[in-house]
């Protein structure tokens, strides 16, 4: 058997001497954050599960593995859908319900209702306007407004008044009638009639009258002026005295009240109209 044959010392030394100088490659151990370590555990003990069925999460475990996997990646961002997921109920009610909106109610004097079409509700509301000329307000129940004598008449034969309720008028029974046991009279406000309280008073210390203007009765200057110029005697209706309003006056026979159109009062204008229609 032959032996091989070795260097001689000097060079062996010469060897050891430079291989002693090399340094070592290097090493540097990746840096795990204790939240991917939980994540791998999580995961291998999973594994063995996916071999017999597909286990589903709970929502605890959903919210976890969100929080791992935020930190493990963290330059990831979240999806649009996780972010609209968490966004609050109130944002979408607000969305919802918008600006609040203030229902109009029907221009007719008295009435509650809700506007729908020109300022007032279906039950007040005219397709057709006044055939006065230059007059602009609706028809009602005729050709003409109630300024003109539109209007429904009192059912009682031979009245001219507006009707009120159930086809009659304040004088035969329709409108609101008095609280007061035993009184029949219209009620002039908190169902009352003016004799039992109704209406508004006289502003004045120690006086019960009604109203007439400006807060005050007649008696206490609530009472107007004749409109002619020079005249100084009370307005007894339509801005006239009883001697400027004469020639003023309704055409039908008997009637004092003033005329508005056709020569006649707006009653009788009424119950022209109604026995036209």
């Amino acid at each position: 058997m032959k032996l091989k044959s070795f260097p001689n010392s000097k060079n062996a030394q010469n060897m050891s001497s430079s291989m002693i100088k090399v340094e070592p490659v290097p090493f540097h151990a990746r840096q795990v954050s204790f939240s991917t370590l939980l994540l791998d555990e999580f995961i291998e003990t999973a594994k063995p599960m996916t071999q017999f069925c597909t286990p589903e999460l709970d929502a605890f475990e959903i919210h976890m593995c969100e929080i791992l996997l935020a930190d493990a990646f963290p330059c990831s961002s979240p999806s649009p859908s996780t972010s609209s997921t968490y966004s609050t109920d109130s944002e979408g009610i607000d969305d919802e319900i918008g600006p609040t909106v203030v229902p109009i109610i029907c221009a007719t004097r008295g009435c509650t209702r809700r506007a729908r079409i020109r300022r007032h509700c279906t039950m007040h509301i005219s397709p057709k306007a006044c055939k006065v000329p230059d007059c602009h307000n609706d028809a009602q129940h005729s050709d003409y407004c109630l300024s003109h004598g539109g209007g429904k008449c009192c059912k009682i034969l031979n009245c001219s008044n507006a009707a009120q309720s159930q086809g009659l008028c304040k004088a035969h029974g329709g409108g609101a009638r008095c609280k007061f046991a035993g009184c029949e009279k219209s009620s002039q406000g908190g169902g009352l009639c003016r004799a039992h309280g109704g209406g508004k008073r006289c502003s004045e210390v120690g006086c019960s009258k009604g109203v007439q203007r400006g807060n005050k009765c007649a008696t206490h200057g609530g009472c107007r002026s004749c409109t002619v110029e020079g005249c100084t005697r009370s307005d007894r209706g339509g801005g006239y005295c009883d001697v400027h309003r004469k020639e003023k006056v309704c055409r039908v026979d008997g009637c004092k009240r003033l005329s508005h159109a056709l020569g006649m009062c707006k009653p009788h204008m009424r119950m022209y109209h109604n026995q036209g229609s």
